[in-house]
C-alpha cells in the first residue's frame, strides 16, 4: 500500500476494503495508560468467581490496545464475562480447564 492515497496509520487495520479501519473512537475514550495492571489487580477476584474462568492477564485488543485477557474453560462461560472492567475492553480466550501442578 505504499502507493495508497489514503494516509496511513500506525493503529490502521488493513483488510481487502476500500479504505483503513481507523479505530478513532477507542483512542479517544481509552483510559490513561499505566492503569491496567491496577484495573487487572482490582477486578481479578470477582472475574475469577466467575464459574469456568481459568486465569486473567494483561492483553491489547485486536487493533493493538490495552485489555484485560481472561481465559475461559469452554466457550459457554463468555456470555457471563463483561466486555468492559474499569473502561477496559476485555478480551477472552478458550483455553479449556488450566490445572497448576505444585512441584
Amino acid at each position: 500500500m505504499s502507493n495508497s492515497k489514503f494516509a496511513q496509520s500506525p493503529y490502521a487495520v488493513f483488510e481487502d476494503a476500500a479504505m483503513p479501519y481507523l479505530p478513532d473512537e477507542a483512542l479517544v475514550h481509552a483510559p490513561p495508560p499505566g492503569r491496567l495492571e491496577a484495573a487487572r489487580r482490582r477486578n481479578e477476584r470477582a472475574l475469577m468467581a466467575i464459574d469456568g474462568v481459568e486465569g486473567v492477564s494483561l492483553g491489547q485488543t485486536a487493533v493493538g490496545g490495552e485489555a484485560l485477557v481472561v481465559y475461559l474453560r469452554d466457550s459457554s462461560v463468555k456470555r457471563r464475562v463483561p466486555l468492559q472492567v474499569d473502561g477496559y475492553p476485555v478480551e477472552t480466550s478458550i483455553t479449556g480447564q488450566i490445572d497448576i501442578q505444585r512441584w
